[in-house]
Order: structure tokens, then sequence, then C-alpha cells
């Protein structure tokens, strides 16, 4: 299992591991990653990739609170969904999508930033 570095609000470096088993990840997982987030300042610092996803897990969990899929048993994976499809609605409902700029132009984009974020470690 592998483990990632992140620092706490303190400058602690905390080692983390990282999900690599074939189960799917379930709500509660995220619940205890969101819960490291709930102590940090704001904005959030971002020492790594550990803490962007940190932060996602954060707004992930305010999702899957406010439509019921918070569920211990409920898998990570809806929720994911269910907040893409939601911002394809917003995208399109506020116009932040429009002319060239789709929302898969959003995704791709924020892959090439994904890959880069990966290069850094």
């Amino acid at each position: 299992m592998s483990t990632a570095q992140t620092l706490t609000p303190g400058n602690q470096t905390v080692n983390q591991e990282l999900n690599v088993t074939s189960e799917p990840v379930r709500m509660d997982v995220i619940e205890e990653i969101a819960v490291l987030a709930a102590g940090t300042q704001r904005p959030a610092r971002i020492w790594g990739n550990t803490d962007r996803a940190t932060v996602a897990a954060e707004a992930l969990w305010i999702l899957a609170r406010r439509t019921g899929l918070d569920g211990r048993g409920d898998e990570a994976y809806t929720s994911v969904q269910d907040l893409v499809a939601n911002l394809m609605h917003l995208c399109e409902q506020e116009g932040i999508t429009r002319g060239e700029v789709t929302f898969a132009s959003l995704v791709s984009t924020a892959e090439m930033h994904y890959q880069a974020e990966l290069e850094e470690g």
C-alpha cells in the first residue's frame, strides 16, 4: 500500500495511506478525509496532491450530505457522478460553458492540470 505525505495545520508531516484496493470507496471514507479539512485554515493551503484531494473530499461530502448520499454503505463514485452532473447543470444555466468553452473542454484542461500536479509529486 502506498502513502502520501501532507502537512497538517501545525506543519507536521503526516503519512496517509492511499486506497489501492479493488473495493469501491464508501462515503464513510470520504467523510473521514473531509474531517481532516474541517480544522484547517481558510483559504486552504495546498502543499501537495493529498491536500488537493482533501479539499475535494470536503466538497464531495457537503454534496453527499445535502443529497442524502452520505450513508456509510453509499459508494463514493455515485456522489462524484452527481457532483459532475450538477456542475454541468450549473455551467449551462449560468453561461459558464458556452461557445468554445464546453464542459468537455473544462474537463480536458482539468486533466492537464491533474497530470502536471502528479508530476510535481
